[in-house]
């Protein structure tokens, strides 16, 4: 039986027959979901993200496919995903293989949704019986570790993973301040993986300014990102 990494060099092989390079690949253990490569002479060196283990065959080929013509291409060269490789990255599969991996990888998180003054399952609760947001299934939600200033919260939409920094998890803050960031990168999962790019969209800006104490929560947030 073929392994993975067999099946991965077969399909980079495959898919530099008829260029000018050969094209070589392995697996590494990134912690994005992100592939780089090296060029010499006619031959391409390509280190893969791991988290594409496990994919089907036709979709590790039409990833190689993907990747091989950006070698020396111009930034111009953008071909976008086949619908395969997006319908598997958007699968219960993909997350299912890889989250475990990806938050074992993360550095700054607590890994539970209870902090000591507020707990992201009673925001989650809140925002649900609102109104203001639909059952969003197979979403992890988890304080960080160590509080994050530069991103007061943030969500992997690939990994189904949101991690609110642990900054606004302070007696002093309100409730509805951490619930209006869960709020925030909620609608990013509602939205999903969309591969465009674009996420602060007006339509995106208009659902979020439905949450009944934006202003207030955004005050808090300006004023959180400055405590020691």
């Amino acid at each position: 039986m073929a392994t993975d990494e067999s099946r991965l060099r077969e399909a980079f092989l495959k898919a530099s027959e008829g260029t000018s390079i050969t094209a070589h690949a392995t697996f590494q253990p990134f912690k994005e979901f992100k592939t780089s490569w090296s060029k010499m002479g006619d031959s391409a060196e390509f280190k893969v993200t791991d988290y594409m283990r496990g994919a089907p065959q036709n979709v590790l080929e039409e990833f190689a496919a993907h990747l091989v013509p950006r070698v020396g291409a111009t930034k111009s060269h953008r071909a976008k995903y086949t619908e395969d490789i997006r319908t598997y990255l958007k699968s219960d599969d993909f997350v299912s293989r890889n989250r475990p991996l990806y938050l074992a990888r993360s550095r700054n998180l607590a890994y539970t949704m209870r902090g000591r003054h507020h707990d992201m399952r009673a925001s989650y609760d809140r925002l649900l019986s609102s109104g203001l947001l639909p059952h969003i299934p197979n979403t992890y939600i988890t304080w960080t570790a160590r509080p994050n200033k530069q991103r007061l919260g943030y969500c992997s939409m690939l990994m189904r993973t949101i991690a609110i920094s642990c900054g606004l998890d302070r007696a002093e803050i309100p409730a509805y301040v951490s619930d209006y960031v869960l709020y925030h990168e909620m609608l990013h999962m509602q939205e999903g993986l969309t591969f465009s790019g674009r996420y602060h969209t007006p339509e995106f800006l208009a659902k979020e300014a439905l949450f009944p104490r934006a202003q207030e929560a955004e005050q808090w947030l300006h004023r959180a990102a400055l405590l020691e």
